[in-house]
């Protein structure tokens, strides 16, 4: 059964080091109605970084999949930023965990390729730390290809382990403190 109950205290406002300011917040399914305009921020290859290989077309099925989700197994964080050219907000990185709390969480990021290399990814992965631990996941886990250094780099420094999985990537894994929060 699905937790439906909007984490609405997870939101939070987040300055890059250029101090451009942002939100941070839980996506929801409306989040869809965006998903084609983010696609559109993103190049093959951060696709093909992402999801582990090229994904042609975003289907409706996968994209209510990815944000029509249950708060109290998995998060998915959207970084928001003012659109330069109207007065509306434009999703331009997501950061998700999903798994089983005696497993561990999957965790990626995905960030638009305007906004890359300014400190989000950072940001948004001690963020999705933080979330992972407050969720009393017993670690967090992700698959990482040998070629994408940057973020490789931020896992080195918020504490992963990172070992050889195959010729392409990378497995890195940071334990979490198990314990009452």
């Amino acid at each position: 059964m699905k937790n439906n109950s909007y984490p609405a205290d997870l939101i939070k406002n987040v300055q890059l080091k250029d101090g451009t300011e942002m939100i941070l917040r839980p996506i929801q399914p409306m989040d869809g109605d965006q998903a084609e305009v983010f696609r559109g921020k993103l190049s093959t290859q951060s696709i093909y970084a992402r999801f582990l290989g090229y994904i042609p077309s975003t289907s409706q099925k996968l994209i209510d999949r990815l944000t029509n989700i249950d708060y109290a197994k998995e998060m998915a964080i959207v970084a928001e930023a003012q659109n330069k050219n109207e007065n509306e907000k434009e999703v331009i990185a997501i950061g998700r965990i999903a798994g089983e709390q005696d497993l561990g969480a999957d965790f990626a990021i995905i960030i638009a390729d305007d906004w890359q290399g300014r400190g989000l990814g950072s940001i948004l992965t001690e963020y999705m730390i933080e979330i992972a631990i407050d969720m009393k996941f017993s670690k967090i886990y992700a698959s990482v290809f040998s070629t994408n250094t940057r973020m490789l780099e931020i896992l080195r420094q918020k504490g992963f382990t990172i070992r050889k999985d195959d010729y392409t990537t990378y497995y890195a894994e940071l334990i979490l403190p198990v314990g009452d929060k």
